[in-house]
C-alpha cells in the first residue's frame, strides 16, 4: 500500500459541554478517536455513539455532524489525511467506520505513539507520522486485530481466572504442575465441569493442558539459557531430570539434550499451539513476567 499523505495533525480538541461542529463535507480522510467525554456522530443514514476507545474513520465526500457530550468536556485526537492509492486495500465505500481500541489492540499503540510524535519539540519530519498513520489504516481497514482471527477468541472469564491463578502460583517459584481440584476451584467450577470445558475446547484436559505450558517454557530455557536440563527440569516444577525427559520427549519428539543441539530454529510454542492453548500460554507467560 502507498503511504498515505499527512495533510493536518495529529491534533487534540477539546469542547465545553453541548457543543456541536457542523454540518461540514470533508475533502480528505480523517481519523477521530475519543480520549475524553462521548460524541453523537451522523452522517447520511449513520448514527453513531462515539466513546473513549472508539476510532472512527470518516471518509472524502462525507457530510457529517458532531455533536458532543451535553454534560461534560470532551476531548478528541484527530488527523486528516489523502490516500494515494488505496490498492489493496479495496474500496474506501467498503471501510469499516469505527473500530473499538483496547488496551491490546495495536491500533491503540499506533494512536499513542502518533499523538507522542505530534507532541515532540522539534516535531519529526511528516513521513515519519505519515508511516505509523498507514500501519494504523492498514490495521484499521483489515486487520489483523484482537477478535478479528477466527479461532483467536479471547479467553472466558473462568480461564482467566484460572490463569492468572496459576501465573501468580508460578511467580512465587517453579512452574509446578497444579491438582485439577486447585484449578477448578481458581476457575470457580467444579472440576468436572472444568474437564468438559477443556476438552470441548482443547482437545485435552486442563491437568494436560498446564503441563504443555511448562513444556513449552522448558523449551524456551532449552533454547535461550545456560542452564542445565536438570536446572530447567526443576525451574519448570518436574520431580527430577528423567521425569522431565521422559515427559519433553513424548511431546517434542526428541530428549532435552538433543532438543537443545539440534532445534534451536524451531518454535517452542507450536505443541501449544496445535492444541490451540496459545492465549492461555501467553496469558500466563505475560502475567508470570
Amino acid at each position: 500500500m502507498t503511504q498515505l499523505v499527512l495533510r493536518t495533525g495529529p491534533e487534540i480538541a477539546q469542547y465545553p459541554p453541548r457543543t456541536t461542529f457542523g454540518p461540514r463535507t470533508l475533502v480528505d480522510f480523517e481519523f477521530v478517536w475519543l480520549l475524553r467525554g462521548s460524541a453523537r456522530w451522523d452522517c447520511d443514514e449513520h448514527h453513531l455513539d462515539l466513546r473513549p476507545g472508539t476510532l472512527l474513520l470518516a471518509r472524502p465526500g462525507m457530510r457529517d455532524h458532531f455533536r458532543w457530550d451535553p454534560d461534560r468536556t470532551s476531548t478528541h485526537a484527530y488527523v486528516h489525511f489523502r490516500v494515494p492509492d488505496t490498492g489493496e486495500l479495496g474500496a474506501p465505500d467498503d471501510w469499516p467506520l469505527t473500530r473499538s481500541l483496547s488496551p491490546a489492540d495495536p491500533m491503540a499503540a499506533l494512536c499513542g505513539y502518533a499523538l507522542w510524535l505530534g507532541s515532540g519539540t522539534p516535531r519529526p519530519g511528516p513521513s515519519r507520522t505519515a508511516h505509523v498513520l498507514t500501519w494504523l489504516l492498514d490495521l484499521f481497514v483489515r486487520g489483523p486485530v484482537p477478535g478479528d482471527v477466527e479461532g483467536h477468541t479471547p479467553l472466558s472469564p473462568h480461564l482467566l481466572r484460572l490463569a492468572d491463578h496459576v501465573a501468580a502460583t508460578w511467580r512465587s517459584g517453579p512452574a509446578r504442575p497444579l491438582p485439577l481440584a486447585e484449578l477448578a476451584d481458581a476457575a470457580g467450577v467444579s472440576p468436572g465441569h472444568l474437564s468438559r470445558v477443556f476438552r470441548a475446547e482443547y482437545a485435552v484436559g486442563p491437568v494436560a493442558a498446564v503441563e504443555l505450558v511448562r513444556l513449552a517454557r522448558a523449551a524456551t530455557l532449552l533454547q535461550r539459557s545456560n542452564l542445565t536440563v536438570g536446572a530447567v527440569a526443576t525451574a519448570c516444577g518436574f520431580a527430577n531430570p528423567f521425569h522431565f525427559s521422559r515427559r519433553f520427549r513424548a511431546t517434542y519428539g526428541v530428549p532435552p539434550r538433543t532438543y537443545r543441539r539440534t532445534r534451536t530454529a524451531d518454535d517452542p510454542l507450536a505443541p501449544v499451539a496445535r492444541a490451540g492453548l496459545l492465549a492461555l500460554a501467553h496469558r500466563l507467560l505475560v502475567e508470570n513476567a
